[in-house]
């Protein structure tokens, strides 16, 4: 039985911004910190109160390329876009495309076109090279936030890296062509070591909880590749990763975009500790079949702000009783509509009481 709830508790003690159209969200006065909570929901499946996706402080420093190069640079520094190309770690060109609001790679010039190749095509990043002495300075204040748990993502994964030399066809080609099979292992291996290199570097100079892989495997309608193919080609390289960040006392969440429904068994072989996903996904029904091995964000029914307050309260009531199984936590996904900022308080409220019986 753990502390119970307390109405001092409902102090705000922080607030997370709202942006791209989420309102502010607060945290409350607890017995453990946002970023706490989040770790005990994950690694020993016992959260204090309701997770949230929110709860992770995204962290994409400049230091790497990549972040650069996508145009999503969060460090505490000031955005930086670049419209006319910007190339990543492996010297791959990316423009950013305003009216998407974000960056695809220059069209038309694949850095190989079959995987048997990478050996002579591919330069691999000096990752000691880049000024983490610098980037630590620029964002000491950002890092030094004590409420969230801080997670820095590795923007283009595992196919996506292969998507970025190959264009997609190839990527996905390459997966499934028994010529190029034994190549892909190769490059994947190589990359998982530089991931696992990246790792080490974060945790020298930042104080970080976690890291996010950012690897899309799906359209709106279905998966990029079978499960089997998954599990075959990309999960143990993915398990490298998430091993190493397992030793060093770091979760692992995988961005992974598209309906992916069928993959999740892929990415719990892979050690993946959380996925929030996107809404053409069931993830009420995923959470039912998988709750007790991920963390899986689970979206809120949408709350408009004009919603009646007893409404709001009886939503976060039903929420909080199904998705705060004992021994299967889930948290708030990070597509939910949540206007009313009474949801916040009225989901505390019940997840603390149920979670501290």
């Amino acid at each position: 039985m753990g502390k119970a709830f307390s109405e001092n508790e409902l102090k705000v003690r922080y607030v997370i911004p709202g942006a791209r159209g989420r309102i502010d969200m607060p945290v409350y006065d607890g017995p453990v910190t946002a970023g706490e909570n989040m770790k005990r929901a994950i690694f020993d499946k016992a959260p204090v109160y309701m997770p949230s996706y929110r709860y992770y402080l995204n962290f994409t420093p400049r230091i790497i390329p990549d972040n650069e190069a996508r145009g999503f640079v969060m460090d505490g520094g000031d955005p930086v876009r670049h419209p006319e190309g910007f190339r990543d770690m492996f010297g791959i060109n990316w423009i950013f495309v305003e009216v998407a609001g974000g960056s695809m790679v220059e069209p038309g010039n694949p850095l190989m076109h079959d995987m048997n190749d990478w050996k002579e095509k591919v330069v691999w990043p000096d990752v000691d090279s880049w000024d983490w002495k610098g980037q630590a300075e620029l964002s000491r204040e950002f890092t030094s936030n004590q409420e969230l748990a801080l997670v820095p993502t590795i923007m283009t994964g595992y196919f996506e890296r292969m998507i970025s030399m190959m264009d997609f066809e190839g990527a996905a080609m390459a997966l499934i062509d028994e010529e190029q099979q034994d190549a892909v292992h190769e490059f994947l291996d190589r990359l998982a070591e530089l991931y696992c290199r990246i790792i080490d570097k974060y945790v020298e100079y930042f104080p970080i909880d976690g890291i996010c892989v950012h690897d899309d495997w799906g359209s709106q309608r279905a998966p990029f590749f079978s499960l089997d193919t998954v599990k075959e080609m990309l999960v143990p390289h993915i398990r490298k990763v998430t091993e190493h960040a397992h030793s060093k006392g770091l979760f692992y969440d995988m961005h992974c975009c598209g309906q992916v429904e069928n993959l999740i068994p892929a990415m719990i072989e892979a050690g993946v500790d959380s996925w929030s996903g996107q809404p053409m996904n069931d993830k009420g029904k995923l959470y039912h079949q998988y709750g007790r091995e991920i963390l899986i964000g689970v979206d809120t029914p949408d709350i408009p702000e004009d919603m009646p307050e007893e409404t709001v309260y009886e939503i976060a009531r039903k929420y909080a009783e199904e998705f705060l199984q004992p021994g299967a936590p889930a948290m708030i996904g990070f597509n939910s509509q949540i206007l009313n900022p009474v949801f916040f308080e009225a989901v505390y409220r019940y997840s603390r009481e149920r979670l501290a019986e």
